[in-house]
């Protein structure tokens, strides 16, 4: 878990809502990449985003997203449950 240090897990309903929210986020200029859902988090698919803390704003957020998570020294906090 150490390469998610200082880093935003977003998790979704469905995989459509993943790419979705990844053009999203790249038409505003953050980098995000799509990744398996950690196995700490639960999700309704197995597909999530991961990007910068720095870069997570709750108003670029797509209806699909069902949770936000920050990974901060090896455990994961809440950001946005939906």
């Amino acid at each position: 878990m150490d390469s998610c240090t200082g880093k935003v897990v977003i998790t979704f309903h469905s995989h459509y809502d993943a790419t979705r929210q990844k053009r999203r986020l790249s038409q505003h200029g953050i980098s995000c990449a799509l990744i398996p859902v950690p196995r700490a988090l639960s999700s309704s698919c197995g597909t999530a985003l991961m990007l910068d803390a720095e870069d997570y704003s709750d108003s670029l957020l797509i209806d699909g997203v069902e949770g936000a998570y920050e990974n901060m020294e090896g455990k994961w906090s809440d950001l946005l449950i939906r």
